[in-house]
C-alpha cells in the first residue's frame, strides 16, 4: 500500500505527532500542525507557543497562502528606549551574537494564532486532536535533546538561569537544592506546567492564551521585569492571511513570505539574480550562488531595513531585475495538499511563563535593524523565516529551514539540486552547503562543507570538516502529479522525517 503522507521535522517526537494525526483521518495541514504543536514541546528553545511563526500551504486546487503568525511591536511604547531589556553577548554560540534579553525583549506572539487560523481554514480533523500528542509528551517527559542540551549549555547564564520559572524547567535541582547547573542531554524532562496550559487551549481554544487566564500570567510577568508587552496587546493580535511573492528559477515556480516579513523577498531577490544559470562547472556554480547571495544580503541591509517599506523596495528591485533560532516542519498529501511551517521563539527572553518560554522578538538585532524598540506600535517585526512552495514539472515541495540569515541560502541550494540537478529529496537536502557573510568586521566571508570547491573563490574562508547545524536544517516533504508522497529531514539536526 502506498503512503498518502510525507511529513519531515524538527524532531522525532514531531514527526510521530503528524504521524499519529495521519492515521487518525488528518490531512497534510492537520500533520504540519500537529509537529508544529509538538516542537513546543520537544524543542524548547527553537519553538514555543508564545513564539512566531509563519505557514505557507498550497491547496489540491493549486492556491497558495501565507499566514503570518509573526511577532508584533506592543501598542503602548515603552516609556524609554531599552525599557526592561538587557543587552548579552554569547560568544560560544554561532559567530558570536549581541541580543536584548529579559522582560523587554518580548515581543506580542502569533505562532498559536497562524495555528489556528490554518485549522480554521483548511483542518480536517478536531482542534484538541492537534494537543493529543504534545500533552501527553510534556506530562510524561522524554530525554533532553542533544541540540537543545547544546543551546542550554552556552545560554544558561546569561538567559535561562535568571527567571524563576525558568530555573524551575531547565535546571535539574529544585531551589531549595540550589542551582546545579542546567541540563544535560539525556536527562529526564517533563513539562508538566506546559502540558497543563496546552490543556487548556486544546479544550477552549486560543482564547484562553490572548484574552484568558494565561494572558493575565504573561502579562504579569512581562509587567514585573519591566517590560511593556500587556493583555491589551494580546487580544487585538490577529494572524493575517497573505498572498505570496513569486519567482520563477529553473523551470520552477517559488512561492514564499511575503512583505512585511524579510526573508522570502531576499529569496526571491536571490533567484532573481541567478536566473536561469546552471553552470555544470562547480567552481562556476558556487561562485555564482555566493555572488547572488552577496548581492541580495547586501540590497537587504541598505533597503530592506524598514519592514513599512520592505514591499516597495521590492518592487523596486524586482523591476530592475527583470523578473531568531527556529524550527520548521513541512508535510504533503496524496490529495495534493502541501504545507511547510517556521517558527521560532529568537534566541528566548529568559521568561517563562505555565512552562513556555516567551520569545525575544524585540530584543534581535537583526530583526530590528531600525534599533531598540523603534517599530511603530503593532507593526509586525522583521523576520528571516521563509516557508516555501514550489512547483517543478513533476512535483511540488515544501520546504524551509531554520538558520536566520542563512535560511535563504540553504533553501536555494536545496532548490538547485531539485531543479537542475534532478536529485532524489533527502540527496537535495542532505547536500553540502556554503554561506557568504559579508558582513564580517574581517570582510566578507565564505563558509562551506566538504564537497564543495570553497577554496577556489577569492573570499575569506571558514572551511568545516563535516556538515554543519551553521548551515540550516532543510525539512522538505512533496507530492507528485500521480500522487506519489516523499519527504527528507535535514542530517544537520536532529529531525526526523516519515511517509505514512
Amino acid at each position: 500500500m502506498s503512503a498518502r503522507m510525507g511529513i519531515a521535522a524538527g524532531s522525532p517526537l514531531a514527526a510521530e505527532a503528524a504521524a499519529e494525526v495521519t492515521s487518525a483521518g488528518g490531512n497534510a495541514v492537520d500533520a504540519c500542525l500537529a509537529a508544529a504543536v509538538m516542537a513546543w514541546v520537544s524543542e524548547p528553545f527553537f519553538a514555543s507557543m508564545a513564539g512566531t511563526g509563519f505557514i505557507a500551504l498550497r491547496t489540491p486546487e493549486g492556491d497558495t497562502e501565507i499566514i503570518d503568525g509573526n511577532a508584533a511591536m506592543p501598542l503602548e511604547p515603552p516609556r524609554e528606549r531599552g525599557q526592561g531589556l538587557k543587552r548579552i553577548y554569547l560568544p560560544d554560540y554561532a559567530d558570536g551574537i549581541h541580543m536584548g534579553v529579559g522582560a523587554g525583549s518580548v515581543g506580542v506572539p502569533g505562532v498559536l494564532a497562524a495555528v489556528h487560523e490554518a485549522w480554521r481554514r483548511h483542518g480536517r480533523i478536531e482542534w484538541a486532536a492537534l494537543f493529543e500528542r504534545a500533552i501527553g509528551a510534556a506530562r510524561s517527559g522524554f530525554p533532553f535533546p542533544k541540540t537543545s542540551a547544546y543551546y542550554l549549555s552556552v545560554t544558561w547564564s546569561r538567559i535561562w538561569s535568571v527567571h524563576p520559572g525558568a530555573r524551575r524547567l531547565f535546571g535539574p535541582g529544585s531551589e531549595e537544592e540550589g542551582d546545579l547547573g542546567p541540563l544535560r542531554e539525556g536527562d529526564p524532562f517533563a513539562q508538566p506546567e506546559l502540558a497543563e496550559a496546552l490543556e487548556q487551549v486544546a479544550d477552549v481554544g486560543p482564547g484562553v492564551f490572548y484574552r484568558g487566564s494565561l494572558a493575565r500570567e504573561i502579562e504579569s510577568a512581562v509587567m514585573a521585569g519591566g517590560g511593556f508587552l500587556g493583555a491589551r496587546d494580546l487580544e487585538g493580535y490577529r494572524a493575517e492571511v497573505r498572498d505570496p511573492i513569486t519567482a520563477q528559477a529553473w523551470g520552477w515556480g517559488v512561492a514564499t513570505n511575503p512583505p512585511p516579513a524579510v526573508g522570502g523577498v531576499v529569496l526571491a531577490h536571490m533567484l532573481a539574480l541567478m536566473g536561469d544559470r546552471a553552470p555544470a562547472d562547480p567552481v562556476e556554480r558556487l561562485a555564482s550562488l555566493v555572488a547572488s547571495e552577496r548581492t541580495a544580503l547586501d540590497y537587504r541591509s541598505e533597503r530592506y531595513r524598514d519592514p513599512a517599506d520592505v514591499a516597495n523596495a521590492w518592487a523596486e528591485a524586482a523591476s530592475s531585475m527583470g523578473s531568531p533560532s527556529t524550527t520548521h516542519m513541512s508535510a504533503a498529501d496524496s490529495d495534493g495538499y502541501v504545507c511547510s511551517i517556521t517558527e521560532s521563539i529568537g534566541y528566548g527572553s529568559g521568561l517563562v511563563v505555565q512552562g513556555i518560554p516567551l520569545n525575544n522578538s524585540l530584543g534581535e538585532e537583526e530583526l530590528n535593524p531600525l534599533g531598540v524598540h523603534r517599530s511603530p506600535p503593532g507593526a509586525r517585526i522583521h523576520s528571516n523565516m521563509t516557508p516555501t512552495i514550489a512547483s517543478g514539472p513533476d512535483r511540488t515541495v515544501g520546504l524551509g529551514s531554520p538558520g536566520a540569515s542563512r535560511i535563504v541560502g540553504a533553501i536555494t541550494q536545496t532548490l538547485m539540486r531539485l531543479a537542475i540537478d534532478d536529485e532524489p529529496l533527502a540527496n537535495a537536502v542532505a547536500g553540502p552547503r556554503a554561506h557568504l557573510d559579508p558582513t564580517r568586521p574581517e570582510g566578507p566571508t565564505l563558509s562551506y562543507e566538504p564537497g564543495l570547491p570553497g577554496d577556489a573563490l577569492d573570499y575569506l574562508l571558514r572551511p568545516y570538516d563535516d556538515r554543519h547545524m551553521y548551515f540550516g536544517a532543510v525539512q522538505a516533504a512533496s507530492v507528485a502529479a500521480d500522487g506519489t508522497v516523499d519527504a527528507a529531514h535535514d542530517p544537520r539536526r536532529s529531525g526526523a522525517s516519515a511517509l505514512i
